[in-house]
């Protein structure tokens, strides 16, 4: 077998093997129709519940061979649209929660919760020297981390919402706010299982498959059929996180295809992730400033020193970096107490600092503070203890509860981005964000992962002709992120969202990419896809599938 190809199997015979569920019960299949955005409200005949590889090959046969849509759904924690069925069925995955031997009895991890038993193998390579867990893609991020906090590991991908399930994460590839320090979901992915629309089964291992240098993949069916795969014809910016389209590099591994792939290649059914070891003490410190500047100097210094410390050495090294505007925190000073958000306070800085033993704890606590009194720090709150992590992250996380609840009591939505862009672009699109901000005369909140040089800017109208001016400023923002090297989406992902350009709706990836790359990207998804069922409209519209058809 050459390095460019793979040969495809059938399903493994899970055992015990059992019957699944589907349902076409008006009020089951409504939970199914739309997710956490409310951008989009879909339709479908049915649901159904897989339980393991052989039920999902099973769906996906039948379903190719009437050529109905499926559209797969997770938790429904995605904010893109992307689990909105356009007629047809869906596949839940929310019963695949448990790895049919896969490894021995002593490596078998098991948890209950709310009367839902998840099984899953967690192994050590002893030639990599890391543990690795061979997981079920149904198993929510917060259950996986209670499995493992047992063990003294942990899973590092961190999304806010910790609800969403892991196969919805990895199809995505969102990572979260621990990014700065780990790395993306992508980089903990170690081995895939894929069922294709035809219901053939790829078992894909890092570092086994390699894309030619024609910039192919040969996929070989169970028929005997050959698939050549050409990667897309765009070039990815060149920063740490991306969530835009089909992933490709010059001699890309096949496994990097499929993750942030959005189901519309194929349905994950069991995942391999690398663990690291757990984080002996996290010291959370939430710091307040009286201006945005200082908060911002901030960020920079305590990037540059967690960036330069070696790894044999203690000292400042933030696992994440979260920032908070003026209008975030006046949003949450309606929630919270002054002991929690200081009435002062006009931005803010949440970080996470790991204590390596007791003897360092003085020594970083000062070199923290000395940090922060040299950026002109209003007010800490610091705190060792699983509880007070807790709470910041509650507090982070009440931010987009709360301009959620403003816009659907006024019966639209809010308009968000999930813009990053190189280091050096920062500052200039910083500034553009508070100047289209300020020109819109809309409210607007600005969050989220600034370790990365990617935040949320949250727009939030109040009527219908608000939300209209809104989505044309956002377009203004998105283009200057791709003007300046940056992405449209860092981490959840293109979905089914499009940008508005002088009164029409546009593809979102058309922005990033052109037509042609667009183009590619269908001509990828055909290749697996020929009867294009499977999550049509996420990445791409439908029209630039159906031209391949004439």
């Amino acid at each position: 077998m050459h390095r460019h190809e793979i040969y495809a199997e059938k399903p493994r015979k899970d055992v015990p093997e059992t019957d699944f569920v589907s349902s076409t019960k008006p009020a089951t299949i409504e939970n199914y129709l739309t997710d956490e955005s409310r951008l989009i409200t879909g339709k479908a005949e049915k649901v159904f519940f897989p339980r393991t590889e052989a039920h999902i090959t099973k769906i996906l046969i039948d379903a190719n061979k009437r050529k109905i849509r499926v559209t797969i759904s997770g938790a429904g924690t995605g904010i893109t649209g992307s689990r909105v069925p356009q007629g047809g069925i869906v596949l839940a995955t929310e019963k695949m929660t448990n790895v049919f031997e896969r490894g021995s009895e002593e490596n078998l991890a098991e948890h209950s919760d709310l009367g839902v038993k998840y099984t899953l193998y967690i192994q050590k390579d002893a030639e990599r020297n890391e543990h690795y867990a061979i997981v079920p893609p149904g198993i929510p991020l917060e259950t996986l981390k209670k499995i493992f906090e047992d063990k003294n590991l942990c899973y590092p991908p961190d999304t806010t919402e910790m609800t969403a399930l892991l196969g919805g994460t990895v199809a995505t590839n969102a990572s979260g706010a621990r990014t700065f320090h780990y790395g993306c979901t992508r980089d903990y992915v170690r081995r895939l299982r894929v069922v294709l629309p035809n219901g053939d089964v790829l078992d894909i291992k890092r570092g086994r498959v390699f894309a030619s240098e024609e910039k192919q993949f040969d996929i070989i069916l169970t028929s005997g059929k050959r698939i050549t795969v050409e990667l897309p014809s765009y070039t990815m910016p060149d920063i740490k996180k991306n969530a835009a389209g089909y992933y490709t590099k010059p001699g890309m591994d096949l496994i990097d295809l499929f993750i942030g792939s959005e189901g519309t290649l194929g349905v994950i059914s069991e995942v391999e992730i690398k663990l690291e070891n757990q984080p002996k003490n996290v010291l959370p410190v939430f710091a307040h400033f009286s201006s945005e500047s200082d908060a911002i100097k901030f960020v920079k210094s305590l990037r540059t020193l967690s960036r330069s410390k070696k790894p044999d050495e203690v000292g400042i090294d933030a696992l994440s970096i979260e920032f908070l505007d003026e209008r975030s925190i006046e949003l949450l000073k309606k929630k919270y107490p002054p002991s929690k958000i200081p009435a002062k306070s006009k931005s803010a800085i949440f970080f996470e600092q790991e204590i390596p033993n007791e003897q360092a704890f003085n020594d970083l606590l000062k070199s923290c503070v000395d940090l922060l009194e040299s950026c002109n720090v209003l007010d800490t709150m610091a705190s060792r203890g699983i509880d007070w992590l807790k709470e910041i992250k509650d507090i982070r996380h009440a931010l987009p509860e709360s301009i959620n609840t403003i816009v659907r009591s006024k019966g639209v939505h809010k308009v968000a981005t999930d813009i990053a862009v190189p280091e050096r672009a920062f500052d200039k699109m910083m500034s553009y964000y508070h100047e289209v901000g300020k020109n819109s005369g809309i409210s607007y909140a600005i969050f989220g992962h600034v370790g990365d040089n990617h935040l949320h800017f949250n727009f939030i109208p109040e009527s219908e002709e608000a939300l209209v001016r809104a989505e044309r400023a956002c377009a203004l923002l998105l283009k200057k992120a791709v003007e300046l090297g940056g992405t449209i989406t860092a981490e959840h992902g293109v979905g089914k969202k499009t940008f508005v350009e002088n009164g029409e709706r546009k593809p979102y990836l058309k922005l990033m990419y052109g037509v042609e790359g667009l183009k590619s990207v269908a001509r990828i998804k055909h290749a697996f896809d020929p009867n294009h069922i499977l999550n049509v409209g996420n990445i791409i519209p439908v029209s630039y599938l159906e031209d391949l058809n004439e």
